[in-house]
């Protein structure tokens, strides 16, 4: 008797619309994407898609995926986030996504900014000692 297999229910996923700045230091504009999005990704998940997909020297920073190091910070929509803990599911399908780097820091090209400022702060900070 044969195996029957498993339904699975499809899948949600939809096309998301992106605006992401695309430059450097010397100036750059943001660019329109249209990228696919499965239920339960986050920001970061979309902007490799994006990578792999349509702009394979997109530059961004990230390291852990778990918003413990803050390397994949970025703005989007205009608010000081990080990529890798903000889900897609709080924005509407409708809405199109804007991913510009932190305005806070000088950008080295695309959503990678210059962060050396931290830690140079971070050597000045004497290490805690117990009592």
């Amino acid at each position: 008797m044969p195996a029957q297999a498993a339904s699975a229910a499809p899948a949600t996923s939809y096309e998301a619309k992106f605006r992401v700045w695309r430059g450097d230091a010397e100036g750059g504009d943001l660019k329109d994407f249209a990228v696919e999005v499965n239920e339960g990704e986050v920001v970061l998940d979309i902007i490799h898609r994006l990578q792999a997909t349509q702009a394979s020297d997109l530059a961004v920073r990230w390291n852990c995926k778990a918003g413990k190091c803050g390397s994949c910070s970025a703005e989007i929509n205009g608010r000081p986030r990080l990529l890798c803990m903000t889900r897609m599911s709080t924005f509407t399908r409708e809405e199109t996504i804007t991913v510009t780097p932190l305005r806070a820091f000088p950008v080295v090209r695309d959503l990678v900014t210059n962060v050396n400022f931290n830690y140079q702060k971070a050597r000045e900070v004497p290490a805690f000692v117990p009592p």
